[in-house]
């Protein structure tokens, strides 16, 4: 190796430790800064989480969307009934051979025929007020009465002139209004006779049921001044069997009731008289309502008492317990 050689090997060992040395001391003066930094001079600049946490976006997935139909629906339930018309209500035979409608379920829908009557019964004592029909020309209708039991009922008399012909028919009463559409057709199908059955008279047959019921029941437990209190029949009846011998002996714990039959109108109406100690017979007050001794006190021993003599009839009335 020459001189000249060594002299930049050299040269180039010295230029590459002065730079190790620089950049030492340059990184040591960083970590100084880092590390002994004089509070409130500065703050660390802080590193988003963003670029380590860093998320993937989601693929957009299509939206399937579903052909619209092509049906125009209605805005409000006010529409809905106008464009969906009533259907007409298929009657009921009764044994009579008449053709019964429910009253307000639907649209009645009665069929006559050419060279026939049909005929329409209203509710017995409903008078008509009015009449107006669609088709005057070709359906003649006319109205009649009938009396049954002292009660007048109206009739409509519904023919067509014509077959293959609808119409309808507005009838107002006293009571409510009719909305009945008239269909012309052949002859093996037209309806001889119509009537209708009313639901508030089946609610106030109901109601007229259940109030004489709860009448039957007070007439039963307050009549004659009987209390609300249980009724107690636990009386035992001893002695002779009359025609007058009570049916039925029971109190309210305020009174006593001695049920007589009916028979006993007839006869002697017996004396009613209280036995005490030893059977001593007291006298009581006591009325006769009817068929029925109404004692004014719970009475324990008793007796009923009719003739004297042999003839004498006695029926003897204990309380159970006494």
């Amino acid at each position: 190796m020459n001189i000249h050689t060594s002299v930049i090997s050299l040269s180039l060992v010295l230029v590459s430790t002065s730079l190790s040395m620089a950049l030492a001391q340059d990184v040591s003066a960083i970590e100084n800064i880092n590390t002994n930094y004089m509070p409130g001079s500065y703050a660390p600049i802080p590193i988003s989480k963003t670029y380590f946490n860093y998320q993937p976006k989601p693929k957009i997935q299509p939206i399937e969307i579903a052909p619209a139909e092509n049906k125009a629906q209605p805005a409000n339930e006010t529409q809905a009934a106008i464009t969906k018309p009533k259907r007409a209500e298929t009657p009921v035979l009764s044994p009579d051979g008449s053709l019964i409608f429910p009253f307000g379920a639907n649209l009645p829908n009665v069929i006559c025929a050419p060279l026939h009557v049909c005929e329409v019964s209203l509710q017995p004592g409903e008078t008509i007020q009015q009449i107006d029909v669609g088709d005057t020309l070709r359906w003649q209708v006319k109205l009649a009465r009938s009396v049954r039991d002292g009660v007048e009922t109206s009739h409509l008399i519904i023919k067509p002139t014509e077959v293959g012909i609808v119409s309808n028919l507005v009838a107002i009463t006293d009571r409510r209004t009719y909305t009945i559409q008239l269909v012309s057709r052949k002859e093996r199908m037209w309806m001889p006779k119509v009537v209708f059955t009313y639901p508030e008279d089946i609610q106030a047959n109901w109601n007229a049921y259940f109030a004489q019921s709860q009448r039957n029941s007070a007439v039963t437990l307050v009549n004659n001044g009987l209390s609300s209190s249980p009724l107690d029949f636990k009386y035992h009846l001893k002695g002779d069997k009359p025609v007058w011998r009570p049916m039925r002996v029971y109190t309210d714990q305020v009174k006593t009731y001695i049920d007589l039959p009916p028979a006993a109108k007839n006869e002697e109406i017996p004396a009613l008289v209280l036995l005490g100690p030893g059977s001593t017979e007291q006298l009581v007050n006591y009325r006769l309502d009817g068929d029925r001794f109404i004692v004014d006190k719970v009475i324990h021993r008793a007796s009923l008492i009719s003739g004297v003599g042999r003839n004498q009839e006695r029926v003897d009335i204990v309380k159970e317990g006494s």
